[in-house]
């Protein structure tokens, strides 16, 4: 009778550990979810092409070179996106990637080291780019669409990561970044 109460006790305590553990990554999937849709980020770049087309980076790269704390930064990134996007931006975070690739990061979800990551980019030269995945073969596997992939038509995997880049319009792409 005892020893029946002690593995009911157990078993009782690994089912609530097991519940609370599930709850954490779940709440955390939740708040760490800002993905923005293809779609949205589409119509904002076709509907926002002028002030894009007209954005400079200078400000931002003073501020990412600055002494400031990170947070002080991130704050006064975020001012400036709202001043020179609007109040209203999906834009985040933006980025010199090279001399050719202005990286405009829009949102992401996941947990630690998995997640998407989205947002577009301006090409000065109009070819798709792979940020970190530069070693990743681009593939074009519809018109403007272009996924990591070998010459089988496989979809590369470098390190449990992915891309997928689609032409918006002339020089101008939406990204997706898989981290798994």
């Amino acid at each position: 009778m005892k020893l029946d109460k002690i593995v009911l006790i157990r078993i009782l305590g690994v089912v609530v550990v097991a519940i609370i553990i599930l709850s954490v990554f779940f709440v955390s999937h939740r708040i760490n979810n800002d993905n923005i849709t293809y779609n949205k980020i589409v119509s904002y770049v076709s509907d926002n092409y002028e002030m894009l087309e007209n954005f400079s980076y200078s400000e931002i790269e003073k501020i990412k070179s600055s002494n400031d704390k990170p947070e002080i930064r991130k704050q006064k990134e975020e001012e400036i996106l709202k001043r020179h996007l609007g109040e209203n931006t999906i834009v985040t975070s933006v980025y010199a990637y090279n001399e050719n690739i202005l990286q405009f990061y829009c949102g992401g979800s996941g947990f630690l080291d998995t997640g998407t990551y989205t947002g577009f980019y301006f090409s000065r030269d109009d070819k798709p780019y792979a940020f970190e995945f530069n070693n990743l073969k681009l593939v074009e596997i519809s018109p403007g669409v272009f996924e990591g992939q070998d010459e089988n038509g496989v979809q590369q995997r470098h390190g449990g990561h992915r891309i997928r880049t689609e032409k918006i319009r002339d020089k101008w792409y939406y990204y997706i970044q898989y981290w798994y």
